[in-house]
């Protein structure tokens, strides 16, 4: 597979379980056009956090920044409320997950790390370390942001039909 195919793939990836993770927490998103990264365009939101990974061609930082009026959209339970920042750490955390389960199909693994919320400071570095892509989503109440940093060996992408893995809800017994 070429690297800009590698290229679109992860971005469809990226893209797809967005929308899905949003879709599930009772938040529509609707993926805006890609643009070129421009750093300085990346701005602080309400809710931020960030998550490592690493693996086969592929080492970096997800992150995700939301508005506290799209947090506000949020199905909770009136019993058991929680926090925009548990929130969204837990919400990036499942997108890795969901993008790791995808990317089993190209025979690409990944490790990883543990979520983390970023600050002001933290996005400041995250930007000055250099941001790969900013994916972008309107909702109806405000922009959210995914961002991937780090390097990304696109030509590792080689899908594959032969691996078995478990879906999302499947009991795995150890």
């Amino acid at each position: 597979m070429a690297p800009q195919d590698g290229r679109a793939v992860l971005e469809t990836m990226i893209q797809s379980s967005t929308v899905d993770l949003f879709h599930a927490a009772g938040i529509a998103v609707a993926p805006l056009p890609s643009t070129r990264v421009d750093p300085s365009a990346i701005t602080s939101r309400a809710l931020m956090a960030t998550i490592s990974f690493n693996g086969n061609g592929m080492a970096g930082t997800l992150g995700m920044l939301v508005p506290a009026g799209a947090f506000e959209l949020v199905k909770q339970d009136p019993l058991r409320p929680f926090t925009g920042a548990a929130w969204v750490q837990d919400s990036v955390n499942q997108l890795l997950g969901r993008i790791k389960a995808r990317l089993l199909q190209f025979q690409v693994t990944l490790q990883m790390g543990l979520p983390m919320k970023l600050d002001e400071t933290g996005l400041k570095q995250l930007v000055k370390g250099g941001i790969l892509a900013t994916y972008r989503f309107r909702t109806l109440r405000g922009e959210i942001a995914v961002t991937l940093s780090g390097k990304v060996d696109y030509s590792k992408l080689n899908y594959s039909n032969q691996t078995s893995f478990a879906s999302e809800g499947d009991i795995i017994i150890f």
